[in-house]
């Protein structure tokens, strides 16, 4: 008996039912999607709501963006500066710092931090207002919740993350070239002779598009399950944890996936 219920419970562990729960799932994001973009033709009339929202999402994460991209620039520094030292290349410090953050971990880095603080809050928030009916309070005074709720916060991701990318990925160069240069011994000139060199406007539109995208899906993913949650005050909790990891798998996905379609800016590298 104690083998065949095991057993029973293994297979249930095991079924593929998550397959058509999935998919359903995905469905139902994109639909959500859809009202979305339509309530967006009424942006202009919740433009105070949009800018309460930018400065929720922008204004109020510079403290952490700029705490994190400190650390993150000096860890990189140091560990390059480090690894080069072997093979006696520390001049390629600073295109390396300057390649890597523009390019790539700026936005990542960024996003992930935002998604901890204001995508799970904005799922929080949207959650106690389904379970406590304040959703369905707006539908009854003939207002729609897509227009009021969703679409300025989702605008409001997808412009204020390409700033908060460049914002990181500066103060991160800043700090990675005071550890390199101010610590390690690196000179000042070669590190930012370097940097000038190989950081160009196409690693600044890799780290803006990435983080437009970042942005864009921080905002859809927190509002989707807040405004999709169901049940009692367990699902305030369960829309944060499912919030905090789809966002932060959705960035790494979408980051190899726009990585693979943005134009490579050291073409003429390859060329020679």
């Amino acid at each position: 008996m104690f083998f065949k219920e095991n057993w029973f419970l293994l297979g249930r562990m095991t079924s593929f039912n998550w397959i058509p729960r999935s998919i359903r799932g995905i469905g139902d994001f994109f639909l959500f999607l859809k009202e979305t973009f339509r309530a967006l033709k009424n942006l202009w009339v919740r433009r105070g709501l949009f800018l309460k929202y930018c400065e929720f999402i922008g204004v109020s994460s510079l403290a952490i963006i700029l705490f994190s991209a400190v650390f993150m620039g000096a860890v990189l520094g140091y560990q390059l500066y480090v690894g080069f030292h072997v093979f006696g290349a520390e001049a390629l410090l600073g295109a390396s710092v300057g390649v890597a953050l523009f390019r790539d971990l700026a936005p990542v880095f960024a996003a992930i931090m935002v998604t901890g603080r204001a995508g799970a809050a904005m799922a929080a928030e949207l959650a106690t207002m389904r379970i406590t009916e304040q959703i369905d309070a707006l539908e009854v005074m003939a207002i729609d919740p897509y227009a009021y709720l969703v679409s300025p916060r989702v605008s409001a991701g997808f412009l204020m993350m390409p700033l908060l990318s460049v914002v990181f990925a500066v103060i991160a160069s800043l700090s990675s070239a005071f550890i390199a240069c101010g610590v390690m011994g690196l000179s000042y000139a070669t590190f930012w002779d370097q940097f000038a060199k190989y950081v160009d406007s196409m690693d600044l539109i890799h780290c803006t598009t990435k983080g437009a995208v970042f942005g864009f899906l921080i905002a859809s993913i927190g509002c989707y399950y807040g405004f999709r949650a169901k049940g009692g005050a367990s699902a305030v909790g369960h829309a944060t944890r499912a919030t905090v990891v789809a966002t932060c798998l959705a960035i790494l996905l979408s980051d190899y996936i726009v990585t693979s379609l943005l134009p490579f800016g050291f073409d003429y590298l390859i060329l020679e």
